[in-house]
């Protein structure tokens, strides 16, 4: 969309143009351009009323740019235990048909709870949210290498997780230079369902990019009211 990235370089112009600063553009630019595609789509609205919704709310960027954000604490809680329980609820549904292997099941029942868990304390947090209206500034160098060092650790599990799973399956195997061998479609889904269950994981980096992005918006991200 040329409109947006038109809009967004007349905000950013005076701006010095070092590496963070064009890829925190890079990203406002992507951000605005899937808002005003899912206003469209979802809300029935026009190009140009979407583009102007969602201009609207940048009325922050200058906080932004310059490395701090103001946000309100009960809008982020709010939206971040909203994703929370999307992402929860996609991987519990997912995890379902796996039921049937043990090396998912717990993982399952362990999604369950969590949702429970988290939509005991998302109903909560609705009543409360009028009473935590305090500001919190979010400095947003810190944010982008927690977020860079949270997906490290993330791959490095996931590495982790993978080798040691390999060596259950398959060390014995690999050790006396064997061939691997799989006895029938229910011992490799039991296989596939190991090495599936660490990758719900991922859960917890998405969060962290989500957080990010409703930083940027100050709380107000996917809040398409006029």
């Amino acid at each position: 969309m040329n409109e947006v990235r038109n809009y967004v370089n007349k905000m950013f112009a005076g701006y010095p143009k070092n590496e963070e600063t064009l890829e925190l553009k890079e990203e406002v630019i992507g951000n605005l351009e899937a808002e005003i595609e899912d206003l469209v789509m979802n809300k029935g609205i026009t190009s140009k009323q979407a583009f102007r919704i969602s201009t609207e709310k940048m009325s922050k960027l200058d906080s932004v740019i310059e490395g701090v954000q103001s946000v309100q604490l009960s809008k982020v809680l709010v939206k971040l235990t909203q994703w929370s329980l999307i992402y929860l609820l996609i991987a519990w549904i997912i995890s379902i048909p796996f039921n049937v292997f043990s090396s998912l099941r717990a993982t399952s029942w362990l999604l369950l709870i969590i949702i429970l868990i988290i939509g005991v304390f998302y109903i909560v947090l609705k009543i409360i949210a009028g009473s935590l209206t305090n500001e919190r500034t979010i400095q947003l160098a810190f944010m982008n290498r927690w977020q860079k060092w949270i997906w490290i650790i993330w791959a490095l599990f996931m590495v982790a997780q993978w080798g040691m799973i390999t060596a259950i399956h398959f060390g014995s195997d690999l050790w006396f230079g064997r061939n691997i061998s799989i006895e029938g479609p229910y011992q490799f889904g039991q296989t596939i369902a190991a090495y599936l269950a660490p990758f719900f994981s991922i859960i917890v980096p998405l969060l962290i990019n989500r957080f990010k992005n409703i930083v940027i918006r100050g709380g107000n991200e996917a809040n398409y009211e006029e």
